[in-house]
């Protein structure tokens, strides 16, 4: 084999390589858009669906007060309002984030938990009419919204500076 033959052969094969890296990033960057694309519809329907829970909880409660329903309605309500939350919280934990998202979906499940919570203060002060859970249930909604506010600025912030390492998590 004479000398330019070979450099052929090495030629070939540098396009190659080259080929195939461009085909491996090209599959890369696909693979990064659908993952970054099926958790956001994730994130997207959690918090979709705990707006309409929170909604229908703080309609319920109206209702009560109003003397629409009894309190024993209410509980039964509350009650299915209760395991609702915790399922919608354990959904956090079947999205697969890429890392930059991790830390606000955390912060977004902790504002999950900490609404359940206050939800059933809220639940606790209306049959009971003790004021310690209405103030724990105000503390506490305090708390969801201030984890809400740290998650948002944590998923922005993922958007804007994690693009580079929007890969797995």
């Amino acid at each position: 084999m004479n000398k330019r033959q070979k450099n052929r052969i090495v030629l070939a094969a540098a396009a190659a390589a080259i080929v195939a890296i461009v085909v491996g990033y090209n599959y890369y960057v696909d693979y990064v858009k659908a993952k970054g694309a099926a958790f956001s519809a994730g994130i997207e329907s959690i918090q979709g669906d705990l707006a309409e829970m929170q909604a229908l909880f703080e309609s319920d409660t109206s209702m009560f007060k109003r003397g629409e329903i009894t309190g024993g309605e209410l509980a039964g309500r509350a009650e299915a309002h209760f395991a609702g939350m915790e399922d919608l919280i354990a959904r956090y934990d079947r999205l697969d984030p890429p890392r930059p998202f991790i830390a606000s979906v955390d912060l977004f499940r902790l504002s999950s938990e900490a609404q359940l919570e206050r939800d059933r203060e809220v639940l606790l002060w209306l049959q009971s009419g003790d004021k310690v859970h209405d103030e724990r249930a105000d503390r506490l909604n305090q708390d969801a919204f201030a984890y809400e506010l740290s998650a948002l600025a944590e998923f922005k912030s993922a958007q804007s500076g994690g693009q580079q390492d929007a890969g797995g998590g």
